[in-house]
């Protein structure tokens, strides 16, 4: 009881989680291409609306010059600052953002990473070109190139964009900040006249002490927080993987269990088969009536063919000659057990031998018939199909039902271990997509929401 619970809790986690399945994946790096694109896009958009704000800017440097005022001076660069920043970001996070997805979705080399990231000093040229403007490439630009170098390496398990975006802003806001750091013009780090323009009034007013500390000061805060938050989500993002290692590791263990004292329960059922099949014979010995014997012989029978599917779950991987036709009677039994045979049509189209395992096939599709029956709307005209014929040397079983259907995000995850939307382990697809597997056998699924969802199993015929 605590075991279904705890399988029960998982596969409610599981399913509420952000499954990094491949298709997921995939579109992620699809949606960071788009994202890229745009930011690059707006790049083009973004400095005509700064530019707007340059005579202002000039203004108050007048005016600080005016009333010697080293604090409207200082406002002025940190309003430059933050322009400059708000030019800088879209091509920045754009090229990042492009040259990642590229990389990551269509499966390149790292070095596509490293050719998009050309595009960078290509963009500062074009928008100076547009605009009319002097949008150089400093050394706070060179320093940046290098940064979102190592976070490609460093980020490259963070999934999520905006945290991305948010990193990247707090390095370029940083190193933006020491293009007003008077005390490092000589190494390049200001190029544009507005920036050279606060660097001669702070030298005529005497605030270069002041643009130097606070300068600085913001740059050092801005980039170790930039690194910390870093590390922060990466190690998050580690720990998230390692859990779901971690979880996978326990359902697998949990299974393992589970089957194992499945085979000890059904060991110990062989001592009771064998006192009956032991008194069904004594019967028949002393018994002369011929009705009796007929009896007891049917009972002997009974108890051979349980004694065989015992020693087939036993012993899984003891594989034989079997007509396919002996599972469909398999199935046919089991549902009339079940109270589902009604709402089950088997059509069997085939007498081919397969080479396998009769139980563990049968239990195969019964869990798959199971799963289309809990779809499927029982008081209504809901039905399950299955289908059994011979096709280009394979016996091909096709499972169909009009149920509910399966959202395409999914069909992959429905094989997943513990996976389930219903009351139930999530055990039992997993289990059928490994017996088929093991029996050189294929599994495949196509499903509309709404519509119904058609499984189509294959395994090789003998000749």
């Amino acid at each position: 009881m605590e075991q279904k619970k705890f399988l029960v809790f998982e596969l409610i986690r599981s399913s509420l989680s952000s499954g990094k399945g491949g298709k997921e994946v995939g579109r992620s790096d699809l949606k960071k291409i788009f994202i890229g694109l745009f930011f690059l896009l707006s790049s083009l958009i973004i400095p005509r609306l700064i530019q707007f704000q340059v005579p202002a800017l000039l203004i108050n440097i007048e005016n600080s010059i005016i009333n010697r005022d080293s604090g409207l001076l200082l406002l002025t660069a940190t309003k430059l600052v933050f322009f400059n920043t708000l030019r800088h970001s879209p091509v920045i996070v754009g090229a990042f953002l492009l040259g990642e997805g590229i990389s990551v979705k269509f499966r390149l080399d790292r070095l596509v990473f490293f050719l998009v990231l050309l595009i960078i000093p290509i963009f500062y040229r074009l928008i100076s070109y547009i605009y009319e403007m002097q949008f150089v490439f400093t050394s706070s630009g060179f320093i940046t190139i290098v940064i979102i170098v190592i976070l490609f390496f460093f980020t490259a398990k963070i999934n999520t964009t905006l945290v991305k975006i948010i990193i990247l802003n707090l390095f370029m806001f940083g190193f933006d900040w020491l293009e007003v750091v008077p005390l490092l013009s000589q190494f390049g780090f200001s190029g544009g006249e507005i920036a050279q323009s606060i660097f001669v009034v702070a030298d005529f007013i005497g605030a270069n002490y002041i643009l130097n500390f606070v300068g600085l000061s913001f740059s050092l805060m801005l980039i170790i927080n930039a690194f910390i938050l870093s590390k922060v989500v990466v190690d998050h993002e580690n720990k998230l993987i390692l859990m779901g290692k971690l979880r996978k590791i326990e359902m697998e263990v949990l299974r393992s269990r589970y089957f194992q004292e499945v085979k000890h329960l059904v060991h110990d059922l062989k001592t009771p088969l064998v006192t009956i099949q032991g008194l069904a014979g004594v019967i028949s010995m002393v018994v002369e009536d011929k009705k009796i014997a007929e009896y007891t012989e049917k009972i002997s029978l009974s108890v051979e063919r349980i004694g065989s599917m015992i020693s087939e779950i036993l012993n899984e991987n003891q594989l034989s000659v079997i007509n396919i036709r002996e599972v469909a009677d398999f199935l046919k039994v089991h549902l009339s057990l079940e109270g589902a045979k009604e709402k089950v049509n088997i059509i069997l189209d085939t007498n081919s031998k397969i080479y396998g395992n009769k139980y563990l096939l049968s239990r195969a599709l019964i869990n798959i018939i199971d799963n289309s029956l809990r779809a499927i709307d029982l008081k209504n005209d809901g039905f399950v199909k299955v289908k059994i014929f011979s096709e280009n040397g394979e016996v091909k079983i096709i499972v169909e039902d009009n149920g509910k259907g399966i959202a395409k995000d999914n069909i992959e995850k429905i094989w997943e271990l513990g996976y389930s939307k219903e009351d139930s382990t999530g055990l039992g697809l997993n289990f059928s997509k490994k017996v088929f597997t093991d029996h050189e056998g294929t599994i495949n699924i196509e499903s509309k929401l709404g519509l119904g969802t058609t499984v189509i199993l294959s395994i090789p015929e003998v000749g």
